[in-house]
């Protein structure tokens, strides 16, 4: 939320764990290797993940998302928002910046089946 309280997020996120690799993006190219987190929430707008590597604020990150019983994973481009320490990692919170209209469709399904469950 945003200091006078309102909420600044531009779609509703909801709770639900995937698998993602995420690749630091530099000038020049991405980093060479990938690390592995999964996603604490998610909206089509970003998401929070839980990963094992801090990530700095701007920073610019390739992900793939795994989701069941899709046949490849959703790909997108986001920026840190901010990343926290915890005991288990740290939560880093990703607006996307790029997501294949495809993939925004994919998550809007996803979503449409995880608030159905709640």
């Amino acid at each position: 939320m945003s200091e006078s309280g309102q909420e600044r997020r531009r779609a509703p996120r909801i709770p639900e764990r995937l698998e993602v690799a995420y690749r630091r993006l530099r000038d020049g190219g991405a980093d060479p290797k990938s690390h592995a987190a999964s996603t604490l929430n998610i909206s089509a707008s970003g998401l929070c993940m839980l990963a094992s590597h801090e990530l700095e604020r701007d920073a610019h990150v390739a992900l793939e998302l795994t989701v069941a019983h899709e046949d490849a994973p959703l790909m997108a481009v986001g920026r840190v928002v901010w990343c926290d320490r915890t005991d288990d990692g740290f939560r880093v919170g990703i607006c996307f910046t790029w997501l294949r209209e495809e993939d925004r469709k994919s998550l809007s399904v996803i979503a449409d089946f995880v608030q159905a469950r709640l």
